[in-house]
C-alpha cells in the first residue's frame, strides 16, 4: 500500500511538471527596429500601419511597419498605455492610466467621449493597460496591470460585464485579441513574458522574450510587434501556429 500511494505521488508530480513544460514555448525572433518615439506604451495597427501611443508626452503616432513616422496626435493627456481601433467607425480608443479613463477619439485626435472606468487602483501606476477590441462579441478588453492583475470585459459604454483574475505573471502590460485563433495576446513586462491566454483566461502557452518593460502589442499577418518602453524599440517575432 505505500509503494502504491508513493508511485501515485510521484506520478502526480511527473503529471504536474509536464503540465507545466507543455505551457511553455520559443518564438522566432525576426527583428529589431529602433523607434523615434519616446516611451512607446501601447501599439496596434490598421491598413498595415502601425498606431503607437507614448506615455512620456501624451502622442499618438502613425507609422509605418518599419517604425518610420507618417503622422502625430498629440493629446491633453500624459499617462496614455494602451490603443486600439474601433475597424467599424475608425475611432481610437486610448486608455490613461493615472485617470483610469478610456478616451474615445477621430482620427484627427479629437476626443469624442470620455468614460471613466470603474474600479480603485492602490497606485497611480497599477491601473488600466493594454486595449483591444473582440468584435464578434461587441466588447472591450481592457487589463489592469496588478493588485490586482485583471482582464477586464467592457460593453462599449464602459460598464464592465466581467472581470477574469490572470496570475500567470508579475504584471500584465499590453494585450490584442487574435480572430484566428479567438484568444488574447498578453505581454507581460517585469516578467518578459508573452501569454497566450483563452478568452475564459486560461493559460495556453507562455513564452520568455528578450524584451525589456514590454508594454503592447499587435498581430500583423503571421508576426507579433512587441514595443519596449524602456529602448523605445519594436521587436518582431514570428507567431506560432
Amino acid at each position: 500500500m505505500k509503494k502504491l500511494i508513493i508511485s501515485v505521488f510521484v506520478a502526480l508530480i511527473f503529471v504536474s511538471c509536464s503540465s507545466k513544460i507543455s505551457s511553455q514555448g520559443k518564438l522566432v525572433f525576426f527583428k529589431k527596429i529602433q523607434l523615434n518615439i519616446p516611451e512607446p506604451s501601447g501599439i496596434t495597427s490598421f491598413n498595415n500601419t502601425l498606431f503607437i501611443v507614448s506615455d512620456k508626452n501624451g502622442t499618438v503616432y502613425k507609422t509605418s511597419l518599419d517604425g518610420e513616422i507618417l503622422q502625430k496626435i498629440k493629446l491633453k493627456y500624459d499617462d496614455l498605455e494602451g490603443i486600439t481601433i474601433d475597424k467599424s467607425t475608425q475611432n481610437f480608443w486610448v486608455v490613461d492610466e493615472s485617470k483610469r479613463t478610456l478616451l474615445i477619439l477621430n482620427s484627427n485626435g479629437e476626443i469624442l467621449q470620455k468614460i471613466k472606468i470603474k474600479g480603485k487602483q492602490q497606485h497611480k501606476n497599477n491601473g488600466l493597460e493594454g486595449v483591444c477590441f473582440v468584435d464578434d462579441e461587441n466588447s472591450l478588453v481592457v487589463l489592469n496591470e496588478k493588485q490586482p492583475k485583471q482582464l477586464l470585459v467592457l460593453n462599449l459604454k464602459g460598464e464592465i460585464t466581467r472581470k477574469i483574475d490572470l496570475n500567470f505573471s508579475k504584471d500584465i502590460s499590453g494585450i490584442c485579441f487574435d480572430e484566428s485563433s479567438n484568444s488574447f495576446w498578453v505581454v507581460s513586462d517585469e516578467s518578459q513574458l508573452i501569454l497566450n491566454i483563452s478568452k475564459k483566461g486560461e493559460l495556453i502557452k507562455s513564452y520568455n522574450i528578450p524584451v525589456k518593460k514590454a508594454e503592447g502589442i499587435v498581430i500583423i499577418s503571421n508576426k507579433l510587434y512587441v514595443v519596449s518602453d524602456s529602448e523605445n524599440a519594436l521587436y518582431i517575432f514570428k507567431k506560432p501556429s
